[in-house]
């Protein structure tokens, strides 16, 4: 291949072909030249010849140079008849005023036009690309790129917007060397949108062609390639991965034939039929993928004992097959999306448990929930059961339990399915244990069509009842707690203990212990609120670090607790780090912190300390039995370290001058 360069454009051409071409361009100038044909009638030829070039999609052989010279004809027949067709088309010019021209005239005497033979995507970035003398690809890569930056940025609108414009121009600009019969622009335009239909016929003829130059040229392209690179053990290479590319084709026939299986029969568990959500037209879309991976299953073995036409004809079965069952798979995903955007439909069921001893707390445990927790089905599956249970305050004797139930609305399975859903059973046992669970711990009574559900419960309880919950799994909320745990955010519901009725705030009260991680809160809490007041140092714009809206100079890094009411501290800034003791301590009841005393036990530095630092900070005089490292140090001590550098190499000096010698 060589490059021919015509009309400021370049081209990628067979030798002989380029040598055949230039001689035909030259045949056409000299017979110009002697005939005195007009300059127009040459640029028309060369023009027509360079459209010619274009569609060969820059790769050109002799076949196809002929082929342009046998459409054009030899100068002798084109310029046969030029004085008349000159006279004619002058005549043609005079006779019809160009202001007459529809729009689209213009455009295709202008060359603005859309090709229409083996385009896609209506043509747009081909006219651009004949109209502005570049390459196709260089228009469709630039629309790739500024759709992906749309999507990236997600300005949706504006990627709508530009597909909207390139729609409008695949209507406005006209078809090449189409005859449009001078039509008014609103016939044009109706012509304009039934030509759209060839989008479809040319994109399928596009696909038809990839997939044949995939099956006869692409693959067997890349085992070429790794045959030369690989030499002597490609043989057991190419052998060794269809082995295993058949092992894992086994793999993936055996799991569709289960999904399949499924499909048929349907999967239950906890009465609960899974399959009921995939749409009818799902089983035959797995079929043929079962039947692609079977035909490349053969594909692999038909490679093995090297029979190329069976090979080619099970991988042309696969890839259709494959591309029919990826087709039915969305239009699956398709149906269960709509389904599942469907509008919510709320449903409680409760019942009223009479309580006979009411002087001892009672225990209650919710033994459903757990069940279902440590299932397939718990949060954020199709059962999305919530981890919080309300506690409300009764004004009836009884304790009331309510289920709320949130389905999406498939119309035609709700009704079966509220009709089966499970009643709410509970249980007493001794030591005052209430048991609360769904009829046979299960949401539906017997065997029911898939449907999401969101599940809460209310749980009312009379005032003069004490309880506690036993669930590890579950956090009690609408209840009242102490001011500590409010005011520092440590609600940890599962050691509430026994919950009592709070008259004051009408809800029942969660006297929560204070544990370890709560009190490391609190100390933490405090501890970063008074950075500067346990500080040695105090930083001297003093009012900016107490600014909410600053980021703190200095920080509590971390807290080493020793015990209930001694920690080590670290307190950092950009040039130290405090090692503070502090005693403190911690009322169990209120939660308020009290700082008993603070007192510095090491300080590291992390930068060398100037003048213009050092007027940072204030109480300079807490560090008086420290050292701290300043710039007049740092160079003494370089200066030092020169010396005896300088010392070193003039012994070195004497040593070497005593060898030679």
């Amino acid at each position: 291949m060589t490059e021919l360069k015509f009309q400021w454009q370049k081209f990628k051409i067979e030798d002989s072909a380029k040598d055949f071409l230039e001689k035909y361009i030259s045949k056409i100038k000299k017979y110009a030249e002697s005939h005195n044909i007009s300059d127009d009638l040459v640029d028309d030829i060369y023009q027509s010849i360079l459209e010619k070039l274009f569609e060969l999609k820059w790769e050109i052989t002799q076949k196809k140079v002929v082929q342009i010279v046998n459409s054009i004809w030899e100068p002798e027949e084109i310029f046969a008849e030029e004085m008349d067709f000159e006279a004619w088309w002058n005549e043609k010019k005079s006779e019809q005023n160009p202001n007459s021209l529809y729009f689209y005239e213009k455009f295709q005497k202008w060359k603005w036009t859309r090709p229409q033979d083996w385009a896609i995507f209506l043509w747009v970035c081909n006219m651009f690309g004949q109209a502005t003398w570049r390459n196709v690809w260089f228009w469709r890569a630039l629309a790739i790129f500024w759709s992906w930056v749309f999507l990236a940025w997600w300005l949706h609108s504006l990627f709508v917007f530009g597909c909207f414009y390139y729609l409008l121009l695949a209507l406005i600009f006209p078809i090449k060397d189409k005859n449009y019969n001078h039509k008014s622009p609103a016939k044009y335009f109706i012509t304009q949108i039934l030509d759209i239909r060839f989008v479809i016929s040319n994109s399928v003829s596009r696909f038809f062609e990839f997939c044949r130059w995939i099956v006869t040229k692409a693959i067997s392209a890349v085992i070429r390639f790794f045959s030369k690179i690989f030499g002597p053990f490609w043989r057991v290479i190419k052998r060794l991965f269809l082995v295993l590319w058949s092992l894992f084709l086994i793999f993936v026939i055996v799991g569709l034939w289960i999904f399949l299986y499924y499909l048929i029969f349907g999967f239950v568990r906890w009465n609960i039929d899974y399959t009921a959500i995939f749409p009818a037209i799902t089983k035959w879309g797995v079929i043929m993928g079962i039947a692609s991976a079977f035909m490349l299953l053969l594909a692999s073995i038909w490679s093995l004992f090297k029979k190329k036409f069976s090979n080619n004809v099970s991988l042309i079965s696969a890839i259709w097959l494959g591309i029919l069952a990826v087709i039915v798979a969305f239009i699956s995903v398709w149906e269960m999306v709509n389904t599942l955007t469907t509008y919510d439909k709320m449903l409680t069921k409760e019942t009223e448990i009479a309580v006979s001893n009411r002087q001892e707390p009672v225990y209650i445990y919710m033994d459903w929930l757990a069940d279902i927790w440590g299932s397939l089905l718990g949060h954020g599956g199709l059962i999305n059961h919530s981890r919080y249970v309300n506690i409300l305050v009764s004004e009836d004797d009884n304790i009331k339990v309510v289920y709320n139930f949130t389905f999406k609305w498939w119309e035609e399975l709700l009704t079966q399915v509220v009709e089966n859903l499970s009643e709410i059973e509970y249980e007493w046992l001794s030591w005052n244990v209430l048991i609360l669970s769904l009829q046979n711990k299960e949401l539906f009574k017997k065997v029911t069509p898939a449907i999401p559900v969101s599940i809460d419960i209310d749980l009312y309880i009379p005032k003069d009842i004490s309880f506690e919950a036993e669930n590890s799994f579950i956090n009690l909320i609408n209840m009242d707690f102490p001011w500590w745990a409010k005011k520092y955010g440590t609600h940890w519901y599962r050691n509430c203990g026994i919950i009592t009725y709070h008259e004051e705030t009408n809800s029942f009260y969660c006297p929560l212990s204070m544990s370890a991680g709560s009190r490391k809160l609190i100390v933490e809490t405090e501890l970063k609120s008074m950075i500067d007041e346990i500080s040695p140092l105090q930083w001297s714009n003093f009012a900016r670090s107490q600014s909410p809206n600053r980021q703190q100079y200095r920080y509590l890094d971390s807290t080493n607790i020793r015990n209930d009411h001694q920690l080590l501290a670290k307190i950092s800034d950009r040039f130290f780090n405090f090692f503070i003791e502090i005693e403190y301590k911690i009322d169990d009841e209120t939660g308020e912190f009290t700082l008993i005393k603070s007192e510095l036990k090491d300080i590291e530095q992390k930068w060398v300390m100037d003048k213009e630092r050092m007027d940072q900070y204030l109480w300079w005089e807490n560090l008086a039995t420290y050292t701290i490292k300043t710039a007049e140090q740092e160079e003494s001590h370089e200066k030092k370290l020169e010396d005896r550098i300088d010392e070193l190499e003039k012994k070195m000096d004497e040593v070497l001058n005593s060898i030679w010698e």
